[in-house]
């Protein structure tokens, strides 16, 4: 065998590994741990939601800041609600806006806004947005000319949908409501 034939052999081989070994690591979804995850997180918000169908914000505040539920839309089996916080308990936040864009300042310690939404018939609640855009990439094919798209991991739906229950959770845990108390049409 000729030098080039047996260089042309081993690249082949070697492609042939290629090829198959990223067959084999394409990412997989776990789907029954997606779901447990969406199942959890929706039992966490009807805990943080109460008087949900009637109600349209509610506010906790934490350890180190505060967080704000509001809901962007409603339909009959779904609801979209906004979580968003800040790292001061004195500030004020940004509060719950449906998402408009523009970058402004930012503290970078804050947690990303989050829009939510529950399936009331399924019993699920899933992130649909981070930060006002959708936590899978964009296809190529809807990618202006010319641009390219920052690689993202396969898996980002549940990573945001695991950091939604640990977020949900530390709420539950720490959290202390804000209300307003009203008697004999006073406000206290």
């Amino acid at each position: 065998m000729t030098p080039r034939k047996n260089l042309a052999s081993i690249e082949r081989k070697v492609g042939d590994l290629i090829s198959k070994s990223r067959a084999k690591s394409a990412y997989q979804v776990d789907l029954p741990a997606y779901h447990a995850d969406c199942d959890a997180n929706y039992l966490r918000l009807c805990k943080l939601l109460p008087e949900l169908p009637t109600r349209g914000q509610w506010r906790y505040q934490m350890p180190h800041g505060a967080l704000e539920l509001s809901v962007l839309e409603r339909s009959r089996y779904t609801t979209e609600v906004c979580l968003s916080a800040s790292t001061h308990p004195a500030d004020g936040g940004e509060g719950c806006e449906r998402h408009k864009g523009g970058d402004g300042h930012k503290d970078w310690m804050a947690p990303p806004k989050l829009t939510v939404r529950l399936y009331h018939d399924a019993r699920m609640a899933e992130v649909v947005a981070v930060d006002g855009r959708g936590p899978l990439p964009e296809p190529a094919a809807s990618a202006p000319r010319g641009e390219r798209r920052r690689p993202q991991g396969a898996d980002e739906r549940q990573q945001a949908n695991r950091f939604l229950g640990e977020w949900l959770g530390h709420c539950l845990a720490n959290g202390r409501t804000e209300f307003e108390l009203i008697l004999d049409g006073r406000r206290l």
